[in-house]
């Protein structure tokens, strides 16, 4: 059984490991950077951590998930988090052919003809580097 942080964006839904997510927060307080790379929304304070979000995912902005992942602490912009998904692991395909970098580590298959992409936290990182 996998436990998953379920979340929407305007492209989809998707989910990440429920280890890889410090925290679920409203976007308040990010500080767009002057000249960013592409995928960068800004910065946003956390205690004493200054942490990079990113807008890889759209521009929606209804939470930030706070994730760990390739030896990073960062944030993502999503639209909204939906909850937790507890699928089995048989239920997650292999991901999907075509993508330039494997951000996506599978696929779940939803009622309904809908699908959720599962993100891999140490990829996603990779856009920090």
């Amino acid at each position: 059984m996998r436990t998953l942080v379920h979340f929407e964006t305007m492209d989809g839904e998707w989910a990440v490991p429920i280890e890889r997510v410090q925290e679920v927060r409203l976007p308040y307080g990010i500080t767009p950077l002057p000249v960013p790379k592409d995928g960068i929304a800004g910065v946003l304070r956390r205690g004493d951590e200054i942490l990079t979000v990113l807008s890889v995912l759209g521009h929606g902005a209804g939470h930030v998930l706070v994730l760990d992942g390739a030896g990073e602490r960062y944030g993502l912009v999503v639209e909204s988090a939906i909850g937790i998904l507890r699928v089995e692991e048989s239920a997650i395909t292999a991901p999907p052919a075509g993508q330039e970098n494997p951000v996506v580590s599978g696929v779940i298959r939803a009622e309904e003809q809908r699908m959720i992409l599962v993100l891999d936290a140490d990829e996603l990182g990779k856009a920090l580097q």
